[in-house]
């Protein structure tokens, strides 16, 4: 024991430690781990279990049966804390996950120490000889720098020396073995971080595929809607605001008055001044729009028609013809689809940021739903039966069609002017 004692304390110089690892594998690509070291006092030595591996990834081991003579240990989900008293002690740990699926095997002999190492020797002793090439690697997390010395020797024995490792260094392994030498038992995850999750993968790669395609078919379905919208023929005869309101787009109110005036409803007489006379009769069951219209013309001359809003008309008037089956409600669904999935996008993105990654995927249904409030308006509002609906005719009596339009041009420029006045 004290012959032992004196050769560490050699070995050890003042503020130094050395480690001695033997690393073997398993034919089921676990490895035990044997770490001797020697120190002249308290050292502390920890054992990451989560390395980057790339930009956008990390790659977890597992650590187990850890067992320590000459001091304590401690392990948790980030790693495995191993504290030494002083002198002479041993640290005994097996690993799950060093082996990739291209059958290199990679693990950090030693690193993580509160203290410089004097000396550094590991061994690696593979289940079977046959490995093609070994890398050692030494110093700062992720640096490339060549251990002291590495070779392969009898029965592929990999031997490694590294004279000096600075505080918080490292030494890491790569054993490139034959194809299917060890099953694979490597495991990845992505990079915690909101700029990793926004990395260009595979998943992403197919989720933005999936969106362009999406896109192009939107597109095209489009074209082939406004196509068909085009190439409709419209035939049918309903009353003008309807026709007006679907095949053009248009608030048509001389056209209802004048159509409920021929249904009975209204009567117009020109007086010898430039206004007219209105009188109200009874005449079949008029529409949603068109009672809206006759209360509107509840007064005794044209002149004194003043309670019109153009926006509510020309809602009413949209609903009566989404109702009566000329109209679609599809443009505007669309847009509140669309609203949706730009919701669902962001909050995809939130949620994948700090889980799994792949936030990219939360763009993409952000696009979607951009893509899809901006081809809403382009959308045909006509069904069926609306392509049908012939153009509103030319009213009969221009004189009156026009001092009707001048009564709605007055009620829109009013509303511009007073939108919290008495137009209702």
């Amino acid at each position: 024991m004290l012959t032992e004692l004196a050769v560490a304390l050699v070995l050890a110089p003042s503020g130094g430690v050395t480690d001695d690892v033997a690393v073997t594998a398993a034919r089921d690509a676990s490895l035990t781990v044997t770490e001797r070291v020697t120190t002249r006092g308290p050292a502390v030595h920890r054992i990451p279990l989560r390395v980057p591996a790339t930009e956008a990834q990390d790659r977890v081991y597992a650590v187990d049966n850890v067992r320590i003579t000459g001091g304590h240990v401690e392990t948790g989900a980030d790693g495995v804390v191993a504290t030494f008293d002083g002198g002479p002690a041993t640290l005994t740990y097996t690993v799950d996950g060093a082996v990739d699926g291209s059958g290199q095997l990679r693990w950090q002999v030693t690193g993580g120490w509160d203290a410089d190492l004097a000396r550094v020797t590991a061994a690696f002793t593979p289940p079977v000889p046959g490995m093609s090439t070994a890398d050692c690697f030494a110093g700062s997390p992720g640096s490339a720098r060549q251990c002291t010395f590495s070779e392969i020797g009898d029965q592929g024995v990999v031997r490694v020396e590294q004279d000096g490792l600075a505080r918080g260094d490292r030494i890491d392994l790569a054993v490139r073995l034959p194809a299917g030498a060890l099953p694979a038992n490597a495991r990845f995850v992505p990079v915690s971080t909101v700029a990793a999750a926004f990395v260009f993968g595979p998943v992403t790669a197919v989720g933005l595929g999936v969106l362009v395609v999406l896109l192009l078919l939107g597109a095209l379905a489009v074209w082939w809607l406004r196509r068909r919208d085009r190439t409709a023929t419209a035939t049918t005869a309903v009353p003008p605001a309807y026709a007006a309101i679907v095949t053009e787009d248009r608030l048509d109110l001389s056209g209802t008055a004048l159509d409920l005036a021929a249904r009975g409803h209204l009567h117009f007489a020109e007086t010898d001044g430039a206004d007219w006379l209105i009188t109200r009769a009874e005449g079949d069951a008029p529409r949603d729009f068109e009672r809206t219209v006759l209360a509107a013309f509840n007064v005794s001359r044209l002149s004194e028609v003043r309670a019109l809003d153009p926006a509510a008309l020309r809602a009413r008037l949209r609903a009566d013809a989404v109702r009566e089956g000329w109209l679609s409600r599809l443009p505007g669904r669309a847009r509140l689809s669309g609203f949706g999935l730009i919701v669902l996008g962001v909050v995809a993105m939130a949620v994948l940021t700090f889980t799994v990654g792949y936030a990219l995927l939360g763009v993409a249904v952000v696009v979607a739903g951009l893509a899809l409030v901006a081809i809403a308006p382009w959308l045909p509002r006509r069904t069926a039966r609306g392509r049908a609906l012939a153009a509103p005719p030319r009213p009969d009596d221009e004189a009156l069609a026009a001092a009707l339009d001048g009564v709605l041009a007055l009620s829109e420029r009013r509303r511009a002017l007073e939108p919290d006045g008495v137009f209702a």
